[in-house]
């Protein structure tokens, strides 16, 4: 019951990647559908074995490598091992033998690993981060009417305001961190102690002949001509709802339940927040980096099979599988390498160091293609300008960087994450290509975030049988598998049509779609926080209007090849 209406104060104040083991039973065709066309198989895959038999009787001119930054990888997968990118610079011998700063990175590197072999199992929210790095500055004001006030000696106390700007920011910050809310609701308590005393004062003085209030007394204190004043009001509300709460119209048992304990209960919420795993990824004691100093380079370890590994096991396979040996699903492009960059963990965000760090990495160690995981709302000013020049350096390298839209069934007209192609104020990247998942029935995900000034095109994602961890396999769904999907294909690609750039690479892709314009589907929205569903037309869901189809991307890429 304490925590329900403690809920409630909160409020006022302030890679999903699912796997399933696949019966033996079930065919090839049924299970690694992202192969198929619908124009043979009648479901909307993304036409690869078209697309091979296209090709039939050429060579492959080049082995492309795939950089998967997110999460951890199997790299002795017997479907993977003969697909997975070595660093040629570098030997097992715990030196830094190509003197980039990292020792015996072989196959990629993790940036949430220790020198002593440790690694971060968790990372927190971009929210809990910039709210502990914000906290001493802006996490104690308390506003009402135009004013400022702070907790001093368990008062309230007015304060000069603080530098708007910030403040603003901070706010957002305030909507994405659930320590942030914790505290707030903390910092809130003080008021209702303040307001349920005040309120108590009243009725004595109101009805001096009474030694016990109800319900009826405690409204009087409610004037509706009064000087308006949000906290009071917010505290009144809450105070009316403890009376529904304990079930009962005496306000003696509402002071002395809920008001009275009311600051140890929000001090012991927050630390009940604060004490959470998420909220403390440790990752001074681990990594011992700056998080926030790009220059402080040189940390991480080459442990990649970690307990996060399954997702990029299972995009590696889409990817990279070996076609034709009977073993999990085929994969697009079992020409390319996979290169394996860890900066996710179990929960939270990736930080945006890593990020840029990664992409450097993939880059100058000549990756043809970038997955980057999903979105995100809240990028630091400073750091973002570290994601926008590495992507700025992918496109003029030709490198083309994939990047999943969020699962949260959002209008992506109405709110801005990122990456995206327009964060550094500057001329649109021509080299970074968004995906969200479809299903073989055409269908999108229900709950991708969508529309056409966000989303370039959607790829097979739900229901994909692929390789998984520890030599077997399973089916998953998620914005990471569609991700992979394109890269693949952007990877077949490469391979046959080595001289083309990452921009004239996304650019085919999106010429090339499957159409589904003019087809009416079913698509999960929200409106006013609350889930729901509507009708869309395709082409309002995507700028392409279609599904990835790497058989017109082939013909696409051999006529753009000829120009």
């Amino acid at each position: 019951m304490k925590k329900t209406i403690w809920i409630v104060l909160f409020a006022l104040a302030g890679l999903h990647v699912q796997a399933q083991e696949e019966a033996a039973t079930s065919s090839q065709s049924e299970l690694d559908w992202y192969n198929c066309s619908v124009e043979e198989d009648r479901v909307y895959g993304a036409a690869v074995n078209k697309a091979y038999d296209y090709l039939k009787g050429r060579k492959v001119k080049k082995r492309p490598v795939v950089a998967l930054i997110g999460g951890g990888m199997d790299i002795e997968h017997e479907d993977l091992k003969q697909s997975i990118w070595k660093n040629r610079k570098e030997k097992a011998n715990q030196k830094d033998d190509d003197r980039n700063g990292l020792v015996d990175d072989l196959y990629g590197w993790n940036f949430l690993g220790g020198k002593d072999g440790r690694i971060m199992e968790y990372t927190m929210s971009e929210g809990d981060r910039e709210f502990m790095r914000l906290k001493e500055r802006y996490a104690d004001y308390i506003y009402n009417q135009g004013k400022f006030y702070k907790i001093v000696d368990g008062r309230r106390v007015e304060v000069e305001a603080p530098d708007s700007e910030f403040y603003y920011y901070y706010n957002q910050v305030l909507g994405e961190s659930k320590l942030a809310r914790a505290y707030g609701g903390y910092m809130f308590s003080y008021v209702i102690k303040e307001y349920g005393d005040r309120f108590y004062d009243q009725m004595r003085k109101r009805f001096p002949e009474k030694e016990r209030f109800t319900l009826s007394d405690f409204e009087t204190c409610y004037d509706k001509d009064a000087p308006q004043d949000s906290l009071s009001d917010a505290a009144f509300l809450l105070m009316a709802y403890a009376f529904s709460l304990y079930n009962t119209d005496q306000w003696e048992t509402v002071y002395n339940t809920f008001v009275v304990p009311t600051v140890a209960n929000g001090r012991e919420m927050y630390e009940e927040v604060l004490n959470k795993p998420e909220s403390n990824d440790h990752r001074r004691e681990i990594v011992g980096d700056d998080p926030l100093d790009l220059s402080d380079d040189r940390y991480g370890n080459n442990q990649l099979l970690t307990a996060d590994a399954a997702p990029g096991v299972l995009a590696a396979g889409i990817i990279a599988g070996k076609r034709g040996n009977g073993l999990g699903g085929d994969g697009i492009a079992d020409q390319a390498r996979i290169m394996t960059l860890r900066i996710c963990a179990n929960g939270g965000d990736p930080y945006l160091k890593d990020m840029a760090l990664a992409m450097r990495y993939a880059i100058d160690h000549g990756a043809d293609v970038i997955v980057l995981p999903g979105q995100n709302t809240l990028y630091p000013e400073a750091q973002k300008r570290w994601v926008a020049e590495m992507l700025r350096y992918a496109e003029e390298k030709g490198v083309l960087v994939v990047v999943p839209v969020y699962d949260l069934s959002l209008d992506l007209s109405e709110i801005t994450f990122f990456p995206n192609r327009n964060m550094d104020g500057g001329k649109a990247l021509t080299n970074l290509i968004t995906v969200a998942a479809s299903d073989k029935a055409g269908n999108p995900s229900m709950n991708a975030n969508y529309g056409v000034e966000g989303l370039d095109l959607f790829a097979p994602g739900i229901d994909i049988y692929s390789a998984y961890t520890g030599d077997s396999y399973r089916t998953g769904s998620g914005e990471f598998l569609a991700a992979a999907s394109v890269a693949g294909t952007a990877a077949l690609i490469k391979s046959y049509f080595p001289k083309l750039t990452g921009s004239q690479i996304r650019d085919i892709l999106l010429r090339s779609v499957t159409s589904r314009r003019g087809a009416e589907v079913e698509k999960g929205i929200r409106v006013d926080e609350n889930a729901t569903q509507d009708l869309f037309l395709f082409e309002d869901l995507c700028a392409s209007g279609g599904i990835l189809n790497a058989y017109q991307a082939v013909v696409e890429a051999e006529k753009t090849t000829k120009k």
